[in-house]
């Protein structure tokens, strides 16, 4: 039925929809909210690392106990097996004098969440992205870790005050945007999982990576929504290390400049989508949401009378297609969603803002100004070698073309230029090996 997709009490009279798109933004599908926007630093990554530990794991810690509450824990343990009291000071300066016990494992992020700020704040939303994309996985064994006699003590503490929490994943209530981007985020999560100190090292720079990925994706699929479901779009990248120029096309068209546009379509699309859909029922992308309306009785004029209560409410001049197709009906309510944001409109400034607030806050370590070429997607070193530790994962190791099929899958292409710079890196660095002179018999192993 209908109505259990779609508001059954969509507006459809102009003075009804003045609450509707109230440009809120959805947890699930994206972060930023247009209250965020202009906000530099919104994002605590500290907080995003311990959501995301809280939800793979399916752990949280126990009510009212906190960093300080477990060092006193510790402290009272220590102090029974120790026979000189003057040795505490010493532990407590090592391990919680600085980052040291978060060193261990990784379920002690669990203290980076910020409580406090659950629930309402940007690292929150983010989390819940992350959440959205891990879906039903969770690290279903503990992976050996070679721990030391104080460090397996204070993990005996920390899991004395840990409780499973199995519905930690329902933070957000929507099916995936771009299922092809969760199932590698999960799998790659789960390579890093399988290697504990490697996972502690690389959290930070994982996370962003994927945040930026999945923002790009997300905005260059976004308008592509009668195709069905989503796909992997070419997105071009460079080296940090090498140039850029105006003459590298699918660097300059199919890169940053078609990323930074589409970003335009991000809010307007996503916040219609939660507009229109019953807030009773599991939250669907766009592209689901089309097929489903498809064949529904009564869901084209449902959306057509929308579309024009909503024409009206913000005095555009956008035509209709007024059509008896329930998609070009959803067509035109999505056409109304991007103008009310373009030039000339009170509305625009808010969604150019927003804009901003992507490239800066999940953007910003893989955009640079490169001179005449302007801005460019680019990789840096460390970046690059976590990408080509996860595309291997758990073979030894890859051919150099199977290496590059890999990094597309996951939303990074580079050029011919940039693949024969990206040899002579692995070259460089020692962990590639050529069976011969041809490119095909070129093999990347990981470095971890």
């Amino acid at each position: 039925m209908i109505e259990l997709i779609l508001k059954g009490d969509l507006p459809s009279q102009a003075g009804d929809v003045k609450n509707t798109n109230d440009i809120r933004g959805s947890n699930g599908y994206f972060p930023i909210r247009a209250g965020d926007r202009n906000k530099k630093g919104m994002f605590e990554w500290s907080s995003v690392i311990g959501h995301v530990v809280k939800t793979a794991y399916r752990k949280i810690l126990t009510e009212n106990e906190d960093i300080d509450s477990f060092k006193q824990r510790c402290k009272e343990m220590f102090l029974s097996k120790l026979d000189e009291e003057d040795f505490w000071p010493v532990l407590e300066n090592m391990y919680f004098g600085g980052e040291e016990l978060y060193r261990i494992s990784p379920q002690f992020l669990l203290f980076k969440l910020n409580k406090k700020a659950r629930g309402a704040s940007p690292s929150e939303r983010l989390g819940n992205v992350y959440s959205s994309l891990m879906a039903d996985f969770i690290f279903e064994q503990r992976p050996k870790s070679t721990l030391n006699f104080l460090e397996q003590q204070l993990f005996e503490q920390l899991e004395k005050i840990m409780e499973s929490k199995a519905d930690t994943k329902n933070a957000v209530n929507e099916a995936p945007y771009l299922p092809f981007m969760s199932q590698l985020f999960q799998q790659d999560l789960q390579f890093l999982g399988q290697r504990p100190k490697y996972m502690l090292r690389v959290l930070p720079e994982y996370l962003k990576l994927y945040g930026h990925l999945y923002a790009s994706q997300l905005a260059l699929n976004l308008r592509d929504w009668r195709s069905g479901e989503p796909t992997t779009k070419p997105n071009y990248f460079i080296l940090d290390s090498e140039k850029a120029s105006d003459e590298r096309t699918l660097v300059k068209n199919s890169g940053y400049n078609q990323v930074h546009s589409a970003f335009y379509s991000v809010f307007p699309f996503i916040s219609m989508n939660e507009t229109i859909q019953s807030k009773d029922n599991k939250q669907q992308p766009i592209w689901s949401l089309a097929k489903n309306i498809a064949d529904t009785p009564g869901s084209a004029t449902l959306l057509n009378n929308f579309a024009e209560a909503f024409k009206e409410q913000r005095n555009l001049d956008t035509s209709l297609r007024k059509s008896d197709d329930p998609l070009d009906a959803l067509e035109d309510v999505l056409k109304l969603a991007i103008a009310q944001f373009k030039r000339g409109e009170t509305r625009h400034e808010i969604n150019n803002d927003y804009v901003k607030s992507i490239q800066s806050e999940l953007c910003g370590d893989f955009i640079q100004r490169r001179g005449r070429a302007g801005n460019v997607l680019v990789l840096n070193q460390d970046y690059l070698l976590l990408l080509t530790n996860l595309a291997i994962g758990e073979q030894t190791n890859l051919r150099f073309h199977e290496l590059i099929k890999a990094f597309e899958s996951r939303g990074v292409y580079f050029d011919k230029q940039s693949q024969q710079l990206l040899i002579e890196f692995y070259e460089r660095i020692g962990n590639v090996e050529r069976m011969s002179d041809s490119g095909d018999a070129v093999y990347v192993s990981k470095t971890v």
